[in-house]
């Protein structure tokens, strides 16, 4: 029987103040599974390499978003035309917000539980697709599955600032922000909103060169803090969901109550569009994110394509 492989990044901030819990999650796995703790991104791709010749039937990743984006780029790397195991989020990072809009709840030791027992009595897994966003520019390809520029970008960078990241702080600093937009802004403000120029060709259309606020695209609705603003995300397969933001600071604040109750917002402040391809094309450096983790494309484009559609079990 191929068995469950667990990946288990112990930087993680969750996993490093829980190492007990940590190194436990081992002794719950059956005589067939893996565990591999993975120190660096060499050792990722040793245990992918492994755990295909193994051929497992589910990959469980143990970490929040920024690994989980770190390990499926180099899974699918190694595993090239083949296809993925299924993949069990274990929410064991202090970023859980793909899994979030997944619908995927509970802490590792629960979920890692529900994920041993089911496999090893037939019990069928409620499981979900998802396309994969497949992000290129001149430092490499990465695989994750949400993008974001200008304002999201802008925030994390504040947030990591902080030396202090979790869900607390980032709510905290998105209160500070909203809160002097209507005084005129200042500093923070400032830092939040500093545009990007740039022009972006999709399959069947092209936003010109023009200064945005922000552009995020995604294969799931959340993108953090429980906002919602990708809610055509799954109209068609092999497909992400693009959103432009070309209002003003008070526009955005405005739009804000609907963004997070996943309702449509004004088009011509707020385009957006379903596309299987786009390419940012910019005369500066773009700084952007996948889930989480910080890159900056120094030619000044970022190409954005659909990747592998893999099977997510939800529970």
């Amino acid at each position: 029987m191929p068995g469950i492989g667990i990946v288990t990044n112990p930087h993680s901030r969750r996993n490093r103040r829980y190492p007990e819990r940590m190194r436990r999650l081992g002794y719950m796995l059956g005589q067939h599974d893996t565990y591999e703790l993975t120190n660096r991104i060499e050792d990722v791709t040793d245990v992918a390499r492994e755990f295909k010749q193994n051929g497992i039937d589910i990959l469980g990743l143990n970490g929040g978003d920024g690994t989980n984006h770190v390990t499926l780029s180099t899974f699918i790397e190694v595993y090239g035309d083949d296809p993925l195991p299924k993949i069990a989020l274990l929410r064991g990072g202090t970023m859980n917000t793909v899994s979030d809009g997944i619908g995927i709840k509970g802490n590792p030791p629960r979920l890692l539980a529900n994920l041993v027992e089911k496999y090893y009595t037939g019990q069928p897994f409620e499981t979900t697709e998802r396309d994969i966003l497949k992000v290129t520019d001149d430092t490499g390809t990465r695989y994750g599955f949400i993008f974001g520029n200008g304002i999201v970008s802008n925030f994390l960078e504040l947030y990591y600032g902080t030396g202090n990241p979790s869900p607390t702080t980032a709510a905290v600093l998105l209160a500070k922000g909203l809160a002097s937009i209507p005084t005129g802004g200042g500093e923070l403000t400032d830092k939040l909103f500093r545009p990007f120029r740039a022009r972006i060709e999709m399959d069947n259309t092209v936003w010109p060169v023009r200064d945005y606020s922000a552009v995020i695209a995604s294969t799931q609705d959340q993108i953090g803090l429980g906002f919602r603003p990708f809610i055509r995300c799954q109209e068609r397969k092999n497909a992400f969901h693009l959103l432009g933001v070309t209002a003003d600071p008070m526009g955005v604040a405005q739009a804000f109550p609907r963004l997070r109750m996943g309702l449509p917002v004004d088009k011509e402040d707020f385009p957006d569009a379903v596309s299987s391809r786009a390419v940012f094309r910019s005369d500066v450096p773009i700084s952007y994110t996948i889930d989480g983790d910080m890159h900056t494309a120094e030619g000044g484009v970022v190409t954005l394509e659909t990747g592998p559609r893999l099977e997510i079990i939800i529970k």
